[in-house]
Formats: C-alpha cells, structure tokens, sequence
C-alpha cells in the first residue's frame, strides 16, 4: 500500500484536493486545498486550479459522480475470477455499444450477509469524454494520477479509516455535493450498497431563488448565513427573514427525505434482504453543513442521524498556513477528497478504479509486460552466458517455451469455448422459456373449456368460441415484463427479456339465451355466476372473467384472460 496518496474531488462550483500521509495508525493531513470553479468544468480551467494548488507526486484518484456515473449490481452464481471477468467485459461492452461512446469501467464483489447463494458484483461505469480529460487535467498540474472511483465508495473508505464502527449496526451514509448525492450502506466494514443521484445543497438555493426573487449568489449568501432547518417545535429564529428562509427549505428538504428513504428501498431490493433496517444515517459533504438539517432528517425518518467529519480525525499539524485558514468550517466539503485518498491508503479498503480499456492495456504493459520483458532478457542473457556451448540445453528451453505458448493458445480457445456455451445455455434457457409460457396458453384453454362443459346450463346457448394470445415479454425467469421496460438500455444478456411473445392468452365466447325457461337475465346472470365462482388457476394465477350485459336480442360475451402479475421489486435504474 501507498504511505502517501491523494484524492482529488471535482465537482461543478469547486475542486477539492486532499494529500494524506499515513504513518502507522495516523494519518496526517499534508494539504486540504480547495479552488472555486463557479459552475465552469471545462478541464482546462480544472487543470489551473490543481496547478495553483502546487501539488505533485502521486498516486492519486479522481472522484467520479453525477450523471456521467452509472452504478449497477449483477446477480450471479458463484463463478471464478477468469469466468467473472468475462462476463463483465461483455457487460461493459454492451453499454459501451449501447451509448455510442467508450466507457471506462471497474467491478468487485460485494460480500452481503445474505443466504441467496449468489455472487452480487458491483459495475461502476463512467463516460470516458467525462473521465479522461479530467485525469488528464490533474496529470497535466503534475499529479500521478491513476484512474477514477465513485464518490459513493470514497465516502464508505473515510467511515472505514475515520467513523465508529459499531457490530452489527447498519449504517447509511449519506454525502450531499451542491448538484450531487452520494449514497452507501455498510455493515460490519463491508459495503453492502452505493449510489449517486442527482439534488443535494443546490435544491435549498433554488427553492430561496424562487421565493424571494433573488439572483443564484445572494439565495446561495442567504441559505449559508440564515437558513435553519431545526424542527419548528425546537427552532428560535433570529428574525421574520430567517423564519421566511426555513418555510421555503421545507419543500426540497422534505424531498431530500424521499430520496433517502427511496435509496433505502432499492437496497433491500438489489442485496435481497428486505428486512435490512438502517440503524444510523451519518451525512457528511458540503451540503451538510445546513444548519438543522441532521435535526430536521432524523426527525422525519425516526432513526439517528449524525454529522460525519472524517477531517476532524486527521492530524491536521502539518497544514500549511493558508490551507488552515480556509478549511475554516468548511471540513465536511472535503468527505469525498478524504475518502478518494484512504482508498489508496488503507489496507482494507473497497478498491474500485474506473479506468478506460486503452489505459488499462497501457497499465498492464507498463506494470507487467515491460519488466516480463526485462526480466526475460536477462534470463536470455544468462542463459547463454552460462551455457554457451550447451547447444542441447538451449534447444530444451526453446521447445519449453514453446510448450508454453500452446498451453496459453489452449487456455485462449477453452475460454472462448466457455463463453460460447454460456451464450448457448442463455439461448437454450430462452427458448425454454417461451415453451413453457406457450403451455401455459394451452392449460389456460383447457381450463375455460373444461369450466365451460362443467357449468352448463338449460336455455343458455354458447355460438361461437375464438381463441387469442397477445404479446408480451418474459424475464429469464419466466415473468411478464413491462412493456417500458422490454428494451432497458443497461439490461445486460443475462437480465434481458425475450421480447413480444405470443404468450398471454385470451378466449373470447359469445352465446343467447332462450326466453323460454324464465327470466334470461336471471339465467345470465345465475350462469355468469356459476363460471365466476370456479375460474380455474394457471401458473399460479387466476383466470379472469369480463363480460357484457346481456343484450335485447339476448345475446352475450365472455371474455377471459389471466391478471397482470405482480409488480417485481424495483430496481437502481440510475445508475444504478
């Protein structure tokens, strides 16, 4: 592990830069810089705010959040590293294919405390036209930079490094930006879950600029001096404007509680423990800093909420001068620039590095290739210092690495052999599948015409009996599947449904009823019954029955279909 490492925080109004050093169990604080941008990210203006900061060396990492981050979670059967690094490369190449443009991509295995008997990755995933140029910036202001990692991951490695850490306790950390929000769950030192989404500080000076008719600057002034977000029974306002301040926070801080609380229920969804409770929610990041706002959240979400400030752990002697006079209170804006460097510095960090393909072959040959190949030559160069004369020997090492290169050819053709079978065991599943959905269709008819010669009744009289199927699409496990959803963009092969089968049955009977016999519609009505009350069930599913009030010529329809299913659990489409 790097004993220096620095973690550098872009976001749209400011760029946060933390260098620490780590020496046994301290680490120092060697500069916390931080430079406005105002709104303007255009990479070369982000380079000459790094080089004002006057920092070089490495290695370094640059925070990665906001709509250029996808964050999404893979359910798989346990599977070996070679075989899962496979399947995740053709996940990241179909978003890839998908966008139009090259991503740059990382995963790793979450461990959750679950019993699915599945393998739950997480795939972090950035555009490279966002990343790049901003890597490059840093690298261009004489930082080492390596590659990128999501806010959400940055902000769990500061609890890991600097947070209490209690048995047992869920906690949700929540780090609010000024356009940005980004979210984790841990357990016990193990992330079980991260996101980003858009809101945070931002949505408070909106709401002050709608109010009071003010420019961004003046709401921006007036949200960081007067706004208080104390629960009203508790608050003591200084004056009429500040009060005027607070009612008009409520909206986006009541919206701010939605999302939270929403980012709760995707957790449950995506780990599959839906009786995972949060027993503490920790908010850290500029945002934060509003006063109230931990008062204001734990009082509408009836769990503790605390402020988290990994700064205040650091030992902050070896600032420089000015660095120690702007931090001033404003140590909560650096969570994320903490948390990016303590993943390079902590043994037991999550390492994610979201890092484009051609820069991770550029790694590889650097890291490994270059010294395989120094290391090769001067085996060659002893070789034949040593045995010269030795003709036999050179011929043997020859013919060995000869063998070698065929058992590397051999392993090639055995792992594309492997992911041709798993694409056909994907193909023999879907076809599987809408066999099994079209005997559905069958049963389904049986069943009516099984139900219709048990309930027949004097004076009604069926004519005709037509049977259709509508199409619909099926998930690989068999359910319908929206239609909104058919063609999800970040649907990966093995999640993707089978689109428009013939699959969703519908049988329609038309039929009169004689006068002879009594009152028709007290028989209609007395049949109508009969077959309401012995619908049959398929797949689990009860069929239904519509019908038609029965006409002056005394004719009817009966119409029967099965009920939509039920809703499944919702999923992190945002990145998720």
């Amino acid at each position: 592990m790097a004993s220096q490492a620095i973690g550098i925080d872009i976001g749209n109004h400011a760029v946060k830069v933390a260098v620490l050093q780590r020496k046994g169990a301290v680490t120092r604080a060697l500069r916390l810089f931080r430079a406005p941008l105002g709104g303007d990210t255009d990479p070369v203006r982000v380079q000459g705010a790094l080089a004002r900061a006057g920092i070089a060396g490495g290695p370094g990492l640059v925070g990665i959040t906001g709509r250029d981050l996808i964050i999404r979670y893979t359910h798989l059967p346990p599977v070996p590293d070679w075989r899962l690094k496979l399947l995740m490369q053709f996940e990241i190449n179909e978003v890839s294919g998908q966008s139009g443009e090259e991503v740059a991509a990382d995963f790793r295995r979450l461990r959750l405390p679950n019993d699915s008997g599945e393998d739950t990755v997480l795939v972090a995933l950035a555009r490279t036209t966002w990343l790049g140029p901003r890597i490059n910036a840093a690298r261009g202001a004489g930082m080492k930079v390596s590659s990128g990692c999501p806010n959400s991951v940055a902000v769990f490695n500061a609890f890991l490094a600097h947070g209490s850490l209690q048995e047992g306790e869920t906690t949700y950390l929540v780090s609010l930006g000024r356009d940005n929000i980004d979210m984790a769950v841990q357990r016990d030192g193990d992330l079980l879950f991260a996101r980003n989404m858009a809101g945070g500080g931002g949505l408070f000076t909106e709401a002050i600029m709608q109010t009071f008719g003010l420019k961004e600057p003046k709401a921006e002034a007036n949200k960081l001096k007067k706004g208080d977000l104390t629960p009203k029974a508790r608050a003591q306002y200084a004056d009429s404007t500040t009060e005027k301040l607070a009612n008009a926070m409520q909206a986006p801080a009541g919206q701010l509680v939605s999302m939270i609380q929403s980012t709760v229920m995707i957790c449950r969804a995506q780990v599959k423990m839906p009786d995972l409770k949060v027993d503490r929610v920790l908010v850290t990041g500029g945002g934060a800093q509003l006063k109230g706002l931990a008062d204001y959240l734990g009082a509408n979400m009836d769990v503790p909420v605390e402020l988290f400030d990994p700064v205040a752990a650091l030992d902050l002697s070896g600032l420089n001068a000015q660095d120690a006079e702007e931090l001033g209170d404003q140590q909560l804006d650096f969570a994320a620039a903490v948390g990016l460097a303590e993943t390079l510095l902590q043994p037991n960090a999550y390492r994610l590095e979201v890092l484009s393909e051609k820069e991770k072959k550029t790694r590889h040959f650097t890291q490994r290739t270059i010294w395989n190949l120094f290391a090769a030559a001067a085996a060659l160069i002893l070789i034949v210092l040593m045995f010269k004369t030795r003709a036999a020997d050179i011929a043997a090492v020859k013919r060995d690495n000869g063998a070698l290169e065929q058992l590397k050819r051999k392993r090639g053709d055995i792992e594309k052999r492997g992911a041709k079978a798993y694409k056909a065991e994907l193909d023999a599943r879907r076809k599987e599948l809408v066999l099994h959905a079209r005997l559905r269709t069958g049963q389904f008819g049986r069943g009516i015409v099984d139900l219709i010669a048990a309930e027949r009744m004097d004076y009604v009289f069926l004519r005709t009996l037509q049977m259709r199927t509508e199409k619909v699409g099926l998930d690989l496990d068999g359910n319908e599947v929206e239609k909104a959803s058919l063609m999800a963009s970040q649907a990966s092969d093995d999640t993707k449904p089978i689109v428009d089968q013939p699959v969703r049955p519908v049988l329609e009977i038309e039929g009169t009823v004689q006068k002879t016999g009594g009152n028709p519609n007290q028989k209609y009505k007395q049949y109508v019954r009969a077959l309401r009350t012995n619908l049959p069930a398929v797949a689990g599913r009860k069929a239904k029955m519509d019908t038609t009030i029965l006409s002056s010529a005394q004719k009817f329809t009966l119409t029967f279909g099965l009920p939509d299913p039920e809703p499944a659990a919702s999923s992190d489409k945002e990145g998720g």
